[in-house]
């Protein structure tokens, strides 16, 4: 397994941090003293090139990594969805100041959260988050959003906003600096403990130093497949904990059925038949995160090998239409295990303790972010009519 390394480095703070997770989604506690464990342990830096400080994990490690960390609970997993999408772009970003201003930021151990999509009145791909300079001439940052995951939790987020010339920028704004607020008013019925509410930004005080246009289309750029992969890697490490939860309660079970055609639970064929469909739906989802996670090594080695523009397009594009595939595939097996897990036990298996309905409100709510159905409909437009699939979307009002 290409994180074993990693994932046995990690299994004891894993182990540690999931303790409670049932608990946590059913009383809503927030991850805060969970967050702060994976950091000191070093979680945040595996990504980070081992010459900036950290350990250079390559994707096929890495998202293997963040499914083990989602099996113990997900909503820490989804919550570094940023976080690492920062690194991987400013790791890849042409050599400056500011590059390497920022991954200091992450040797250091700070947390990047995300400020990008609104709930406004602003049209698709745009925003009503503005930045623009005061009567002094001093950059000053307004604006509201939401679905600002892992920000509750960050010491930075990153925010998408208009300039004053119509264009659009990323903002990297301190969490604690005058004018930010951070709400935790997330009201989802699944990954309940991301943080994933509203932001204000209340005339906070900018440097130039911490804007970067966006270029989008100039550069050839996996960065839409890596956040589509971590809400595929988190569906499969809820996928694994299905599989551990079903086989930890039948292991337990003594009570069985007059008409049922075992003995026990355990050796019951048709509970073990279940198990044996629960387990092949996890091999699914995490073969197709796997192989999407390569895909993401292969643009890698080509962007950073200096490749021709035109042969780094070709790769992510492919990867862009993989993202997809797997989508389709780890979704609804998960999905469908989520279900299923209910029957290899009565109506004990149902009991709020065990807390196994948070798996499919879990997955459920990750699959939302980015609907499925549009994925399927990409694909059969690329495979009839050449159309290459969206590798970056955006949301608003039509």
């Amino acid at each position: 397994m290409p994180g074993s390394d990693l994932i046995a480095r990690f299994a004891a703070v894993f182990d540690e941090v999931g303790a409670g997770a049932a608990e946590r989604d059913r009383l809503r506690t927030l991850p805060y003293a969970e967050v702060e464990r994976l950091r000191e342990a070093g979680f945040t830096r595996v990504t980070l090139p081992v010459e900036h400080g950290g350990d250079g994990a390559g994707h096929a490690e890495f998202f293997d990594l963040l499914a083990e960390l989602a099996r113990r609970d997900p909503n820490l997993a989804q919550l570094f969805r940023s976080h690492f999408s920062f690194v991987d772009r400013t790791v890849l970003a042409p050599p400056s100041a500011q590059r390497d201003a920022r991954l200091a930021l992450v040797a250091e151990g700070r947390i990047i959260g995300n400020a990008s999509h609104e709930r406004s009145a602003a049209k698709v791909g745009a925003y009503s988050t503005a930045l623009s300079r005061d009567a002094g001439g001093a950059l000053v940052l307004n604006g509201t959003k939401f679905y600002s995951t892992g920000t509750l939790f960050a010491d930075y987020t990153g925010v998408a906003a208009t300039t004053e010339d119509g264009g659009l920028a990323s903002v990297l704004v301190a969490t604690d600096a005058p004018g930010v607020d951070r709400v935790d008013d997330w009201n989802g019925f699944g990954q309940r403990l991301t943080g994933s509410g509203t932001t204000v930004f209340d005339g906070v005080a900018v440097h130039d130093d911490d804007v970067a246009p966006f270029r989008r289309g100039e550069r050839p750029s996996h960065a839409g497949a890596f956040v589509q992969l971590v809400l595929l890697a988190v569906v499969a490490g809820i996928g694994r904990a299905i599989v551990d939860d079903a086989v930890r309660f039948v292991r337990a079970r003594t009570r069985t059925y007059s008409h049922g055609s075992g003995a026990t639970a355990q050796q019951d064929p048709i509970v073990q038949e279940t198990i044996g469909e629960l387990e092949a739906a996890r091999f699914a989802a995490d073969a197709a995160v796997a192989s999407v996670a390569r895909g993401l090594d292969r643009s890698t080695a080509a962007i950073r090998n200096g490749e021709r523009e035109d042969r780094i397009g070709d790769i992510v594009a492919g990867l862009d239409a993989d993202a997809a595939r797997a989508q389709l595939v780890v979704l609804p097996a998960v999905l469908d295990a989520a279900t299923r897990l209910f029957e290899v036990g009565g109506a004990s298996a149902t009991d709020l303790s065990l807390g196994f309905d948070r798996h499919w409100r879990n997955a459920r709510t990750v699959a939302s972010h980015n609907p499925a159905r549009y994925k399927a409909r990409a694909l059969g437009d690329l495979l009839l009519n050449d159309t290459p699939v969206a590798g970056w979307w955006s949301t608003g009002e039509a």
